[in-house]
């Protein structure tokens, strides 16, 4: 079990920390958000060893775009490179990544995403009787736009009665990440017979994720609009359509 609780801790680390800094197992990396531009294309990582023994790393970079129900699109690129590509880190030892691009900036953001993974160690008798953890963290890159453009649309895409379809859209140049996302059934008193808290994660530029809810029949047959919400770090946005849970 001690595998699986320290496993957990880390999870519940990584979700408690600030943007600048995440700790994985015994893996501590700084920063975790890597910001490029057209005038600084190259940045520097922190990562240190915080366990009591010797681990090796590979750092990979991949390009990163992302479908529409929000999951990870990659492949690898040679747009981002990454050096020294494999490290050793011995316990309590930190290292400098250096990260940079050759790309120009372009009319929207470019992204990436680095993976720093644990390698195998050779294993000892102890490790053999034990299941090992290896780390493993994906850190975002972010070449900036020539133009900043912060901008974010919610459209409803389609009700039949018991699902409500909807996309939050980036029409802007520059990744949208909400603080949160949800949907509302309203009744004409302007009461709220059903909310739902959505998954809120990036929306990169010109992209969209669309989200589908599984709204209540009860709900359904007192409700006279349907309010989709998310909010922006430069505001709240919303959409709204009579006639609830199903299309005119």
């Amino acid at each position: 079990m001690r595998p699986l609780l320290r496993a957990a801790r880390a999870l519940l680390v990584l979700a408690a920390l600030a943007p600048t800094a995440a700790r994985a197992g015994d893996l501590d990396v700084s920063p975790v958000n890597v910001e490029l531009s057209g005038g600084a294309r190259t940045a520097l990582m922190s990562l240190r060893n915080g366990g009591g023994a010797p681990a090796r790393y590979q750092i990979r970079a991949y390009r990163w775009a992302q479908k529409p129900d929000g999951a990870m699109d990659l492949s690898p690129t040679r747009e981002l490179a990454v050096f020294p590509p494999l490290l050793e880190l011995a316990a309590g030892e930190a290292r400098s990544l250096r990260i940079g691009t050759d790309v120009a900036p372009a009319a929207a953001e470019r992204t990436w995403r680095i993976f720093i993974e644990e390698l195998p160690r050779a294993e000892s008798a102890e490790d053999a009787a034990h299941v090992r953890v290896l780390t493993r963290i994906g850190v975002p890159v972010f070449l900036a736009p020539t133009a900043r453009v912060e901008r974010g649309e919610l459209a409803f895409l389609g009700r039949d009665g018991s699902r409500v379809r909807f996309a939050l859209r980036n029409p802007g140049t520059v990744r949208l990440r909400p603080r949160s996302v949800s949907l509302a059934l309203v009744a004409a008193d302007g009461a709220r017979l059903f909310e739902r808290s959505l998954e809120a994660w990036y929306v990169l530029a010109g992209g969209e994720r669309v989200y589908e809810v599984e709204v209540p029949a009860e709900a359904c047959a007192r409700a006279a609009t349907v309010v989709a919400s998310a909010a922006l770090e430069r505001g709240a946005i919303e959409a709204r359509a009579p006639g609830a849970c199903r299309d005119p």
